[in-house]
């Protein structure tokens, strides 16, 4: 049982969401700290109960807005005064039964604002855990449009509450960001709702309404072109086609076949696939605890434990990317050393790569550009951040260029990352080209640029005081510091260049490896070496930063050496275990990781990280209450978001990347046959 649960806890040891540090709420400090709302001002005395339809009519809005706010402020008014004496507003010739039926109407025809003054946002429980959200009831605004006794529209407004400075020297001034939600007239603009919000409410803020025109002309197109496209699928899959016709590539049951199989390339080395598959799931579990921040109530459980060692390594994430790129490096490398004896060919590999992975990542790109913000609705899901960068980054993640622009010119937030992965990939299949001639000095280049790499970041990093990594600290740390760290550091593809280098480095000496050593194990004394390098290389990174995000201890030349080394050391400790593996050490783990169920799950780890991050947006922001986070509620949405993106990227393998595949490279399917026809001959 204690294994279970440490196995459980580990879940939870890395992150991945790389743009969250964005969008993470201010930590939770005491009330008395703050300027807390005073509604109205000098404007509204609620306990004068001042006549509200004299004040809708000198409103500065236009026309429309104002009749719908005087709809409003005299409903309310006609309302209030139904709970005196119905005779004062009655009319007096009539008898007092008829005054009471016409009060009592009155009461009835008005009765509706109650529901609407219900709706709006209240201080809730919990500002000082994080419970920033003050939605109100989005279905009570809903329910009245559907009604028809008000046509109103959801908005939310965005308070800046001032520090009131009761900590002289306190190094976080950040405002209080509150979120209101208002039931606002849908006649009124944005700016028009802005204006009157700023007469009751004396604070920096802004408003966001609910889109009502979600689906757009591109929306419809792009769906009647993907319906379109499943349409000579179904044809192949209801008549039998032959394998050699065009029509033979759009068979479902076929490309399921190829998609599902657990064929796998090479008899060696088979850990890699598990390896991928775990630092997959990791990634993901990281994604939810950070796309979260913003939409549960309790941010306090996010920033508690700053100090600690076990939140220090759930803080401090991002090194576990670089991870992933080097198992790519090295897989790539191990594969196609000795098989690209021709510039042709180099371009072929880059080519094939290209068409088996861009379909199925412009897919992705244009469903969050143009389909996800329409797929759902609530108060928590105005992402006017994912839209706004969406319009003006998609082609820059389409055209694998995002990562040479300022960190949020992305569509998605693991844009950037698939970006730097193509670059580095085009340029390793160059480099795995000239190994084949000369091993020795292309190893000897892959050094120098592996140090060169090392020693710019840790240059960059001291000039410029960076942060080690992008975590959360115990004083905060200014946000123009870590939009440079992404911009110089985690962007930059020379920076970041070091773990495919090791990648390169590994899997040439793998690929090259004697069979007397692969007998060796750890009885080979340098084998005990590396396993000694790699147990400490794979401590560092996890321990190196503790004292910067705990103690807000900066030491530029120790800092700027983490951020210089932390990333290349998890990526020689990854790869140092797959050597020792593969050289006869750890049988018993090697024997995990090579279980044949991760060899497809492996080649769609990289849509599968695309997809994650909507699936996980989703689970969130389609909620119409902010959640509750806990340890295990982040394990259950972990363990959904991880099955699912698999399987929607299976399903976009099978339904768009295996019929363009197979529409260019024809060949492919008869590879795919020959190799599932000897695989059943030596299972016989």
């Amino acid at each position: 049982m204690r294994t279970i649960l440490l196995l459980l806890a580990l879940c939870q040891l890395v992150l991945s969401c790389t743009l969250c540090a964005f969008r993470t709420p201010p930590r939770p400090r005491p009330l008395d700290q703050y300027k807390l709302p005073k509604l109205g001002g000098s404007h509204l005395d609620l306990e004068k109960i001042p006549k509200f339809c004299n004040a809708s009519k000198v409103l500065p809005v236009g026309e429309k807005c104002k009749r719908q706010f005087e709809k409003i402020f005299c409903s309310t008014d006609r309302f209030t005064e139904t709970f005196g004496n119905c005779q004062s507003i009655a009319n007096k010739s009539l008898s007092e039964t008829e005054q009471c039926s016409q009060c009592a109407y009155q009461k009835a025809r008005n009765g509706w604002v109650m529901k609407w003054f219900d709706s709006l946002g209240k201080p809730a429980a919990g500002i000082t855990e994080g419970n920033y959200y003050w939605l109100g009831d989005y279905e009570s605004c809903t329910s009245l449009r559907s009604d028809g006794v008000f046509d109103g529209q959801y908005c939310r407004i965005e308070m800046d509450v001032p520090d009131a400075g009761v900590e002289s020297g306190c190094p976080q001034t950040d405002p209080l960001s509150i979120i209101l939600g208002v039931c606002f007239p849908s006649d009124c603009s944005m700016a028009e709702l802005a204006s009157v919000s700023k007469i009751y409410l004396p604070y920096d803020l802004k408003v966001e309404c609910e889109s009502e025109n979600r689906w757009s002309l591109v929306t419809v197109m792009l769906l009647i072109a993907l319906f379109l496209w499943l349409v000579p699928q179904v044809v192949a899959t209801c008549q039998d086609s032959h394998d050699d016709s065009i029509l033979g590539c759009f068979s479902i049951p076929e490309n399921a076949k190829r998609t599902f199989s657990t064929r796998r390339e090479t008899p060696h080395l088979h850990l890699v696939h598990g390896l991928e598959f775990l630092s997959f799931f990791l990634i993901v579990t990281g994604m939810v605890y950070n796309f979260m921040l913003p939409y549960i109530e309790n941010v306090a459980f996010s920033f508690e434990g700053v100090s600690s060692f076990g939140m220090h390594i759930v803080n401090n994430y991002s090194f576990h990317i670089d991870g992933l790129l080097a198992l790519s490096a090295f897989y790539t490398t191990y594969l196609l050393f000795g098989n690209v004896p021709t510039l042709r060919s180099v371009f072929d590999y880059i080519l094939m790569r290209f068409f088996r992975f861009w379909p199925a990542y412009v897919i992705c790109v244009l469903f969050m550009y143009v389909i996800f913000p329409g797929v759902s609705s609530g108060p928590m899901w105005i992402h006017t951040d994912v839209v706004s960068r969406c319009e003006s980054g998609w082609w820059k993640n389409v055209l694998f260029v995002n990562n040479w622009f300022n960190v949020t010119d992305t569509c998605v937030d693991f844009g950037y990352v698939i970006s730097m992965e193509a670059q580095y990939f085009a340029l390793l299949v160059f480099v795995i080209f000239l190994a084949c001639k000369q091993a020795f000095f292309t190893q000897i280049f892959a050094y120098i640029i592996l140090f060169a790499s090392i020693a710019f970041t840790f240059i960059r990093a001291y000039q410029s005081e960076l942060p080690p990594a992008p975590m959360l600290t115990l004083e905060p740390e200014p946000i123009s510091k870590i939009f440079q760290l992404y911009d110089q550091l985690m962007l930059s593809p020379f920076s970041r260049i070091s773990d495919y280098c090791l990648g390169f480095i590994f899997g040439i000496g793998c690929a090259t490896s004697s069979d007397f050593l692969r007998t060796k194990g750890l009885s080979y004394r340098p084998h005990i070496a590396l396993a000694i390098a790699c147990v400490i290389t794979g401590i560092y990174p996890f321990v190196g930063a503790l004292s910067y995000s705990a103690n807000a201890f900066y030491n530029p030349v120790i800092h700027s050496f983490y951020a210089a080394f932390h990333r290349p050391f998890w990526a020689f400790s990854l790869l140092s275990l797959i050597y020792l593996c593969h050289h006869g050490a750890f049988k018993w783990l090697n024997a995990l990781l090579e279980w044949r169920v991760f060899a497809p799950l492996s080649k769609l780890t990289w849509i599968a990280l695309v997809v994650a991050e909507p699936i996980i947006l989703y689970f969130f922001s389609s909620l119409n209450k902010p959640a509750y986070a806990t340890h295990w509620s982040t394990m259950y949405t972990s363990i959904s978001a991880t099955i699912l993106a698999y399987f929607i990227a299976m399903v976009v393998d099978i339904f768009v990347t295996r019929p363009i595949r197979y529409l260019i490279y024809r060949e492919q399917k008869h590879r795919y046959a020959q190799a599932h026809t000897q695989d059943k001959v030596e299972g016989a």
